[in-house]
């Protein structure tokens, strides 16, 4: 599972817009959220959906942009 998160210079923390089975579709929409505004950063993650001690889901950064 790869998750989407973007991040604009108006807000404080990476905001999710969605979680996707594809890595191929999770690009895309990262890359429409930049298109639409070159100031938005965003990050893709993958999980495993295996949680740490605090209960946070453990993820892997595969790409930012």
């Amino acid at each position: 599972m790869y998750r989407v998160l973007i991040e604009t210079s108006s807000t404080f923390s990476p905001k999710l817009i969605g979680e996707f089975e594809d890595l191929d579709e999770a690009e895309e929409k990262a890359f429409e959220a930049k298109k639409q505004d070159p100031t938005t950063t965003f990050v893709i993650e993958e999980t495993n959906g295996g949680f740490n001690s605090y209960g946070e889901l453990l993820t892997t950064e595969i790409e930012r942009g």
